[in-house]
């Protein structure tokens, strides 16, 4: 059998890639978009921990980013679900959305059409602070999904952030989406599910925020049909897994203050 060969590598390639690097960054840099490393003080502690739905410390090397990055020290609240919402699920993420924000949390969503997009402007709304994790690069011809460009820069232009692990130029996959979806519960203390279907994407975001011990909430709707909505199935799911529902007569003071003052165990992981 043949060995494959192994490239040398040579002061020549370093050089090159190197001249790239700086490449993809000066030119990043002249669109707004700045770059932060794990080793950066700047690089929010709370993504140091970031767990994937494995359990196991994930968190990304780089984060590029456009917008004010400070928004990472705000105390984060990850609202998320189906890109296919029912209008039940609209109103309520979307009033949900709102609330948190007026206490003080970051909206941490994903661009997505549907639930994220009920989170993102529920936060704007009320003048409250959002950030998007994308799954592709963040100029802006990158930007995914292309319908929600416009909410992208208003983001920005509104003290809000965007964030990806991705270079300008890198085009969505579903790798990609799945990668980002560690990062919602990551960069947040909670996670609230609008609506799920049982085998929905947002599973991913929600099982990290189990795996990590981090609060997971899930809204509960009166009514019937919408409970029994396959895109609402996937509610009671991460109920029985260990989430707990949001219903109209909690005391959204107390959640906040639940989550603000959330500490992992002393046998978590994070005390390693």
């Amino acid at each position: 059998m043949k060995e494959k060969a192994i490239q040398k590598v040579t002061l020549s390639n370093l050089n090159d890639a190197y001249r790239i690097a700086q490449k993809i960054i000066e030119t990043s840099s002249q669109m707004g978009i700045g770059l932060v490393g794990y080793y950066d003080e700047e690089y929010p502690d709370v993504l140091r921990k970031t767990v994937n739905e494995e359990g196991k410390l994930d968190p990304p090397l780089l984060l590029w980013y456009r917008g004010d990055f400070s928004v990472t020290q705000l105390p984060g609240f990850a609202v998320i679900g189906t890109r296919e919402a029912t209008p039940e699920g609209v109103a309520g993420g979307t009033y949900l959305s709102e609330e948190l924000a007026k206490r003080g949390f970051n909206i941490v969503s994903g661009l997505a059409i549907g639930c994220d997009t009920c989170g993102h402007k529920g936060a704007l709304k009320v003048g409250g602070k959002t950030t998007a994790i994308l799954a592709t690069g963040l100029d802006y011809d990158s930007i995914y999904p292309p319908e929600n460009q416009d909410l992208a820069e208003e983001i920005v232009e509104k003290g809000g952030l965007l964030i990806s692990e991705y270079r300008i130029g890198t085009p969505v996959n579903r790798y990609s989406l799945v990668d980002r979806d560690r990062l919602q519960s990551g960069l947040s203390l909670a996670t609230l599910v609008i609506q799920t279907g049982e085998q929905g994407g947002t599973m991913h975001a929600a099982t990290a925020t189990l795996q990590a011990r981090k609060p997971l909430y899930t809204i509960y709707f009166k009514d019937e049909d919408t409970r029994q909505h396959e895109r609402c199935l996937g509610n009671a799911l991460l109920v029985r897994q260990g989430a707990k529902y949001i219903k109209g007569s909690d005391n959204l003071d107390d959640i906040s203050d639940s989550v603000k003052n959330w500490k992992p165990n002393k046998k978590d992981l994070f005390d390693l």
